[in-house]
């Protein structure tokens, strides 16, 4: 028998959008559950809101954080250097006008990877990383042909200006697979609950997931070597098997990106009723 020790392989991760809900789920899991010897690139807009949400990970030695804009090219390269697994987990649920979050980011992804692979001493050492992308159900023609028809042109509607953004996305990713090796992770509505069971699937997606378990399935698609080699995957939780239980939620937020969609000016006055009201929650709290 052999008494030689293996030591662990070291792992180089980064991040954009790790502030997000989900975000910040998949980095705590991820410092919780690594080795020593990982290391974490984290890109923030603003390093202080990240220390908020994550009081350690100032502390944490295996962490390098980058702050500043995402058009900030050798920010961006600086960032992903040396990552062999990449999260994209930013993105807008509101259905508002000129969203192009996910294209920025997509661009600035493949436009720091385009210089590190330039900086390679010959083609063949360059190794695309893998970048984990959150996408939606909606655009998975496999999970999207078990809804009906209406229902499908509803939800396409209802977030109309987000998946727009979305979509072009990913069309640009999936142009360059010589720069990044993408993986599409395509859960349904998004839905803020205690974790009930990571369910992860290429033929199906149910209704809702927690961010919760969708953090959880995150960090299993980049750690887990039977997923190395999929390109789009649904996460749910287990709960929601039992589509009654999210349906009266999904619909309200369907209907409510309808409205945004088709009633002329109806986005603007809900947020300037909600700032209202905010406000005057604000003083009499003061």
């Amino acid at each position: 028998m052999s008494n030689t020790t293996h030591k662990p392989t070291k792992r180089h991760f980064a991040f954009l959008g790790a502030t997000g809900n989900t975000g910040r789920l998949i980095l705590s899991k991820l410092l919780t559950a690594t080795t020593p010897e990982d290391k974490f690139s984290i890109y923030v807009r603003s390093r202080t809101k990240l220390e908020a949400l994550i009081p350690s990970i100032s502390l944490d030695k295996r962490v390098v954080i980058f702050e500043g804009s995402i058009k900030d090219e050798s920010l961006i390269k600086d960032c992903l250097s040396g990552a062999q697994t990449i999260f994209c987990t930013v993105g807008e649920n509101e259905n508002i006008p000129n969203i192009t979050v996910l294209q920025d980011s997509a661009q600035a992804i493949l436009t720091a990877l385009s210089r590190l692979r330039l900086e390679t001493r010959t083609p063949s050492e360059w190794t695309a990383p893998r970048l984990l992308f959150l996408s939606s159900a909606t655009w998975n023609p496999r999970f999207a042909a078990d809804r009906p028809a209406l229902i499908h042109w509803m939800i396409s509607n209802a977030f109309a200006r987000p998946y727009s953004d979305l979509v072009k996305a990913q069309e640009t990713l999936k142009s360059n697979p010589d720069l990044v090796d993408l993986l599409l992770v395509q859960p349904n509505a998004l839905v803020k609950e205690p974790a009930t069971g990571c369910v992860i699937s290429t033929e199906f997606a149910y209704m809702a997931v927690s961010y919760e378990d969708l953090a959880e399935g995150f960090v299993r698609l980049a750690t887990m070597p039977q997923y190395s080699d999929i390109a789009a995957i649904g996460v749910s939780s287990a709960r929601a098997k039992n589509v009654l239980l999210y349906a009266p939620f999904v619909f309200g937020k369907i209907i409510r990106g309808l409205l945004f969609q088709f009633v002329p000016g109806y986005w603007q006055l809900e947020y300037a009723i909600t700032r209202r009201l905010d406000g005057l929650k604000g003083k009499k709290k003061v």
